[in-house]
């Protein structure tokens, strides 16, 4: 049970692979590396998450996630979508590499 809890905390303390941003408003890029079960063996795979806006709540002084972008967050959005690809493109999996061969790269 110690174990399960360790591996829980430590779980919770992952740290994306890359990060863009933030920029104004709290937006941000992060590419994930993750290891998933496969019926051929674990297998490496990214994931890309968007934080969200932030904002201070006028009310109660709280700083709060937002669940839309304004029009002038889309440069700031474009620029890190754009970075996060070119990191992924840049960076390949080793998996990725032999599957692909030197066609890819």
């Amino acid at each position: 049970m110690a174990k399960q809890a360790a591996k829980s905390r430590s779980a919770a303390r992952a740290r994306p692979e890359h990060k863009i941003g933030p920029y104004p408003g709290g937006i941000g890029v992060a590419v994930w590396l993750n290891t998933i079960d496969t019926d051929d063996g674990p297998r490496k795979m990214r994931s890309i998450t968007i934080s969200p806006r932030r904002y201070r709540d006028a009310e109660t002084g709280e700083w709060r996630d937002a669940n839309s972008y304004r029009p002038g967050d889309l440069p700031a959005l474009i620029f890190a979508l754009q970075k996060a690809q070119e990191y992924v493109y840049t960076k390949p999996l080793a998996e990725e590499q032999e599957e692909a061969g030197d066609e890819r790269f």
